[in-house]
């Protein structure tokens, strides 16, 4: 008995102790756990706090960089408008030259109603005096003697109605199947040394349907016969300005527009056509043009540039002469020598004239009117050479002698007096 309890004791005791054993374990590692945990808390908020610091880091980051592409693309849209402006046509008219001698430098005034109206631009007067007027019959005509101008033939017409007497301008263009146009101002003129100038101005633009113009009662014939005859001879004049052509020259040798865009620099515009350009050739050839485009002017900034007080076609012909073509001939001549006159381009005067010297067929008046207008001295002294009788003195000289250019009046009074010697 006493061994047999002895030894259950000793069991029991066992398993209290090791009950005991494992209890104090469990309570060490449920102390370990906490500890544990205690240890791991701060070091997981640390972790937490750098993370985010990180996140906000490059979010900041993400804000700098956007920021900066934001006000990147603000100054690259910036730029690109001002690349806009600078590429839009930006257009200013041009001043016309007017030379301190110009014999050209009265604007056309529709309200002026003397009888001279000396012009800027294309123009020209029809001057005759019209003999034994009052012997005219009913429908009868009476035509001026045909002039050259401009490459067009002109002459006026008169005829008596039965109460009236018609007063026309007719263009000579030849009657071909090419649609050519020329629109003029012009001023009908009847003069008088009694009364007023009767004078009436009309906007006309004359083609093959319709070659002539003018009015059918242009002036009673009874006031007629009364104030504007003297000595039974009708002085009138029609003053002439051309104002746009087409069609009227030979085709274009050298093309100016936008296909040559990328080749040039400027645009001159010239009734509304435009012409591609390069600044420096035109400014090494014209101090105008040396001073509308490197001067300290507006317009030499621009990149359109409107010009007035020339034609189109003549500016056309003026530019392919200047650039090497052979661009002068009957029609085109007086034109561009207008316009190498304007803006002063001694290349283009010099091959005119040229021209002029040894081919043109142009009658010897026509020649010398143009010698003395544009100061072609060569032109001139040939011109002079060749009036070798009275007859030839007497056809260069103007219906009207007041007419004659002062310049040229002491060398063909002393060619008179050679002749009559």
């Amino acid at each position: 008995m006493t061994d047999g309890n002895n030894k259950i004791s000793s069991e029991n005791i066992e398993e209290e102790g090791s009950a005991s054993k494992r209890q104090r374990i469990e309570e060490e590692n449920s102390q370990n756990a906490e500890n544990n945990a205690n240890d791991q808390h701060p070091l997981t908020l640390r972790m937490m706090y750098n993370t985010c610091q990180e996140v906000l880091e490059k979010q900041k980051n993400i804000e700098n960089f956007n920021t900066e592409i934001v006000d990147e693309l603000r100054f690259f849209k910036n730029e690109l408008q001002l690349i806009r402006d600078d590429l839009k046509p930006k257009t200013v008219t041009a001043a016309v030259p007017i030379k301190a001698d110009s014999k050209n430098t009265t604007a056309w005034n529709p309200e002026n109603k003397s009888a001279t109206m000396p012009t800027t631009g294309k123009c020209f007067v029809l001057r005759h005096v019209f003999k034994n007027v009052s012997n005219m019959k009913e429908d009868e005509y009476r035509l001026s003697e045909v002039e050259e101008h401009f490459g067009v033939k002109w002459r006026m017409n008169v005829r008596r109605t039965k109460e009236h007497l018609e007063f026309h301008l007719q263009c000579l263009k030849s009657m071909d199947t090419v649609n050519w146009t020329i629109e003029t101002q012009r001023k009908h003129v009847l003069v008088s040394n009694r009364v007023e100038n009767k004078v009436m101005e009309s906007i006309r633009i004359f083609d093959k349907e319709s070659p002539s113009w003018g009015w059918p009662e242009f002036i009673k014939w009874d006031v007629l016969e009364k104030d504007f005859l003297v000595d039974d001879k009708l002085t009138a004049e029609i003053h002439v300005k051309i104002e746009k052509t087409t069609c009227i020259y030979k085709d274009n040798l050298r093309s100016f527009d936008e296909t040559m865009e990328e080749f040039s620099d400027v645009v001159l515009v010239v009734n509304e056509e435009k012409f591609y350009v390069l600044k420096l050739y035109l400014a090494a050839h014209s101090p105008y043009f040396k001073a509308l485009f490197l001067g300290q002017f507006q317009e030499s900034k621009k990149s359109e540039i409107k010009l007035t007080g020339i034609d189109a076609d003549d500016f056309q012909n003026y530019l392919e002469l200047l650039y090497g073509e052979s661009a002068v001939d009957e029609f085109t001549a007086e034109g561009m020598l207008m316009v190498a006159d304007m803006y002063d381009t001694p290349l283009v005067i010099r091959k005119c004239e040229q021209f002029l010297l040894k081919e043109s067929k142009k009658t010897l008046k026509k020649k010398l009117g143009l010698s003395t207008r544009y100061s072609l001295e060569t032109l001139k002294k040939k011109c002079l050479a060749e009036i070798k009788s009275i007859g030839d003195l007497q056809a260069v000289l103007p219906g009207n002698v007041q007419d004659l250019d002062k310049s040229i009046m002491g060398e063909l009074l002393e060619k008179s007096i050679s002749l009559h010697n």
